[in-house]
């Protein structure tokens, strides 16, 4: 049993010493910068999680590249600060523009099809006053207080 445990025990510590090495293969890190967006997550999690580990030792033992690669998974241009394109602005700017023209066509378009109303002409708006000063309705405002106002000079 003594044997047996002993084995166990010399595989994890061998496992754990191979884990924590702090040195992260030059290929994998080479032209960081250019390749970090086509590489797939799992590929920059690993990355980053080996660089992690190497900057928790001393950064004297790091290669140049180490640190390029980790100054750039940390500030490097890409995700959220990946740099606007150029032609996002004007390509947003021009199907806006294109939506609200259509728009405007449409709400033009229909403002001529509208049918005229028989109670917003002229003619009407004279009958409707007339027949308030007939009824000599709303003395306070209205076409029968303009009428008594005529009448009270």
């Amino acid at each position: 049993m003594n044997s047996l445990s002993t084995i166990g025990l010399r595989t994890v510590k061998m496992s754990m010493s191979r884990g924590m090495s702090t040195r992260v293969s030059a290929a994998s890190i080479a032209g960081l910068e250019s390749r970090w967006g086509k590489l797939p997550e799992a590929e920059q999690g690993a990355i980053a999680d080996r660089l992690a580990v190497a900057e928790k030792a001393d950064w004297k033992n790091m290669s140049m590249e180490e640190k390029r690669a980790s100054y750039y998974i940390a500030y490097g241009e890409h995700g959220a600060r990946n740099p606007k394109d150029p032609n996002l602005t004007k390509a947003v700017m021009a199907y806006s523009s294109v939506f609200v023209l259509v728009a405007f066509g449409m709400y033009a378009w229909w403002q001529t099809q509208k049918p005229v109303v028989r109670t917003m002409t002229p003619e009407w708006k004279a009958a409707e006053d007339a027949r308030a000063i007939e009824l000599q309705q709303n003395p306070f405002q209205g076409a029968y207080a303009d009428e008594l106002k005529k009448q009270s000079k």
